[in-house]
């Protein structure tokens, strides 16, 4: 199955700032196969600059940490990064997985291996990809 690389980006007023929205475009494949039915967040939790968005340091961390995490889930069929919105002191990913043991499995020897980072990670089942489509659609409106 094909996983598209092409993403647009957004932007988005929040009461703490503005978040910028990169998605990936194309993934109706993916999506419509049934396999990635839980909705899973990686939440960092920043410092930031005065406006809220990473400083360099902390995006050379967040980015080293993220494309390993991302090409081991993706390789293994695992799961498919959709989102990431930085902004308001926070990066938050958003992955479609096959599920959460699936999705632990492969991301905790990975983060064994690093010091304590300020992440966290939530999941919830959402087997129509609602936020992923909500996305897309709002997207299309503009």
């Amino acid at each position: 199955m094909h996983i598209s690389n092409e993403w647009f980006a957004t932007t988005y007023d929040s009461n703490k700032g503005v978040v910028v929205v990169r998605c990936r475009m194309h993934l109706d494949a993916v999506r419509q196969s049934a396999l990635y039915g839980m909705r899973v967040e990686v939440q960092w939790q920043l410092k930031g600059d005065d406006k809220g968005m990473p400083t360099d340091t902390e995006s050379e961390v967040i980015d080293g940490v993220m494309n390993i995490m991302t090409d081991a889930l993706e390789r293994s069929s695992t799961a498919v990064l959709t989102a990431i919105h930085t902004g308001a002191r926070q990066v938050l990913y958003v992955f479609y997985a096959t599920g959460v043991e699936d999705f632990s499995a492969t991301v905790e020897p990975l983060l064994q291996r690093l010091a304590n980072l300020p992440i966290r990670i939530g999941a919830t089942p959402d087997k129509e990809w609602s936020d992923y489509t909500n996305l897309i659609a709002q997207q299309a409106l503009k």
